[in-house]
């Protein structure tokens, strides 16, 4: 195993940024916390993964705080569990592999044999309350456990499901966006993945998937105009009668309330 911790230099809310090309992030909001605290871990005690969490690096100006994992080699493979299921990633692929077919970075069939296989980074972030993160990957997915003041993700294949955040700006390929509630601001698009809201009482929505469904339940609290717009997806926007609605799908259905 491998493991390296960061600790922010000053105490306080504060604005993370994370980048992690492949693995996962596990964030927990802490009311008795006062500085934020970063712990990096690889089962693996030597290869491509172990040597990725050492090269590591942290920097920090003001309540600015970011770790920046570097990307691991070519023609390496990520193998984690989710769940019941194995799930296999890459990262950028030099050259030919034969007999592996790749979507997105996701290893779909094939691959075994082909290149070493490693195991995932995973993050697991402290925040003091009143924090804001913002997370960079090629594949790793998300986990926020607590309300955060704002949250930036881009991934290609990542999905993130937050508890609770003021604004979420959100942005992945192949991914699931999931809110448990906003407060104030969101804006997400996905290509293939599920774009859902639990709680909205925010003042703007705007929501995009190609070929993802589309749930909002908004409550009394909510003001504003909420976008929302599908290709072959489903669109469900739930106790929105007070609100400037504006949603659309061109072969899924379309349900408005």
């Amino acid at each position: 195993m491998t493991e390296r911790t960061f600790v922010s230099e000053t105490s306080g809310p504060i604005m993370l940024g994370l980048s992690l090309p492949v693995g996962s992030v596990r964030v927990q909001v802490l009311d008795s916390l006062t500085t934020a605290r970063v712990v990096l871990r690889t089962d693996d005690a030597t290869g491509p993964a172990a040597d990725a969490v050492n090269r590591a690096r942290s920097m920090q100006s003001g309540q600015a705080f970011g770790i920046e994992v570097p990307e691991m080699p070519g023609n390496v493979m990520v193998q984690s569990r989710r769940g019941n299921r194995i799930v296999q990633n890459v990262g950028t692929v030099y050259g030919s592999v034969t007999g592996v077919t790749i979507v997105n970075g996701r290893v779909i069939s094939g691959g075994m044999n082909s290149m070493p296989t490693v195991s995932p980074i995973e993050a697991t972030v402290c925040l003091p309350p009143h924090s804001s993160i913002a997370v960079v990957s090629q594949s790793a997915d998300a986990e926020v456990f607590g309300y955060v003041d704002r949250m930036e993700f881009r991934s290609v294949s990542g999905s993130v499901d937050a508890d609770g955040v003021r604004e979420l700006r959100a942005n992945t390929t192949s991914g699931d966006i999931h809110a448990g509630r906003v407060t104030e601001l969101i804006s997400a698009q996905s290509v293939s993945g599920d774009i859902e809201v639990d709680l909205y009482d925010g003042r703007g929505a705007t929501l995009g998937t190609t070929s993802g469904d589309i749930r909002v339940q908004a409550t009394n609290g909510a003001a504003g105009h909420v976008s929302a717009n599908s290709v072959s997806g489903d669109v469900r926007i739930s106790g929105a009668r007070h609100l400037n609605v504006s949603a659309n799908t061109v072969s899924g259905r379309v349900r408005n309330g």
